[in-house]
């Protein structure tokens, strides 16, 4: 087995123990036996579950981008580009609902799992600024990433509420939010 396929085996485990609440009970051991691979080989391909988990989100984060068209999207304004690749990230996430509202429930419950979960958010929202062609260097191009995943984590949360019933509705509260922090930014310009 290469070590892509062994990847993926674990982190079906992975997902598989999170959706049966025994997240808090998984660990390197667990997932050997669970893999029926011995400790080592598992500890070579990742030294905790919250790496598979990452490596879970990196997919989102693929999936996101995957069929994107650079062309195109460099015909909109920048504003219209971070919309277009969060709606494309809520597409990807929505497939993925039973997973997201788990890692929810479990961020709730853990400021580690929370912590976890939100630098997978920076990471995800890192990726949609570089996209759109907007500068995250500095601390200045923090504070865009940090603002971006704050309505970022806003919307996900009234989505995983049922607050947000349908992708229209997604776009406008992204869209209605982008336009506020638009006009902040122009006050420290």
């Amino acid at each position: 087995m290469n070590n892509n396929t062994l990847r993926s085996k674990l982190v079906s485990i992975a997902i598989k123990e999170l959706l049966a609440n025994r997240w808090n009970v998984l660990d390197m051991k667990r997932l050997s036996k669970l893999s029926k691979y011995p400790l080592e080989k598992v500890l070579l391909e990742c030294n905790s579950k919250h790496n598979l988990i990452d490596y879970w989100s990196d997919n989102i984060n693929f999936e996101m981008v995957e069929n994107l068209s650079m062309s195109e999207l460099k015909l909109v304004s920048k504003k219209e580009r971070v919309l277009e690749l969060m709606l494309c990230r809520f597409d990807v996430i929505q497939s993925k609902a039973r997973e997201v509202k788990a890692l929810i429930k479990i961020s709730k419950k853990s400021i580690v799992d929370s912590s976890f979960n939100f630098n997978r958010a920076i990471k995800g929202m890192k990726l949609i600024l570089d996209y759109s062609d907007i500068s995250t260097k500095g601390s200045y191009g923090l504070i865009k990433i940090k603002a971006l995943t704050l309505i970022w984590l806003l919307t996900l949360r009234e989505w995983s509420k049922g607050e947000l019933k349908n992708e229209e509705a997604i776009m406008a509260v992204l869209d209605k939010r982008l336009v506020m922090a638009e006009k902040i930014n122009h006050l420290f310009i």
